[in-house]
């Protein structure tokens, strides 16, 4: 993906983001401030649709900055502690590649 697509795609993750946080606030939605029993049907019924199209809202931004990490990576820079963490999980995986080798060549020998 080039980078004038990553950064449209951020600048919609920022329009989506804001629109989200609106559609989220449940002082926003019908029927607000009511409990549930006070409220007729189609308060109901609309409280439940802003409800969903506020998930609908977020799920479309979680998918916009998925695919916007995914082409330009995390938007965090690396910090010690977490190139230290990934160093440590590689040389497990390391270790864990270089048993699985040790042990099919001992079967191997055996084998043969």
């Amino acid at each position: 993906m080039r980078q004038d697509q990553i950064a449209r795609l951020q600048d919609l993750a920022e329009q989506v983001g804001e629109v989200f946080l609106e559609e989220s606030d449940p002082q926003t939605w019908n029927g607000a401030g009511l409990p549930l029993a006070d409220m007729d049907k189609d308060q109901r019924g609309g409280r439940y649709f802003d409800k969903k199209n506020a998930i609908q809202t977020g799920t479309l931004l979680a998918r916009i900055l998925d695919l916007r990490d995914r082409f330009a990576g995390p938007s965090h820079p690396k910090t010690a502690e977490s190139v230290a963490d990934s160093e440590a999980e590689i040389k497990k995986f390391e270790g864990q590649a270089k048993e699985l080798l040790r042990a099919v060549k001992s079967r191997a020998a055996r084998a043969g």
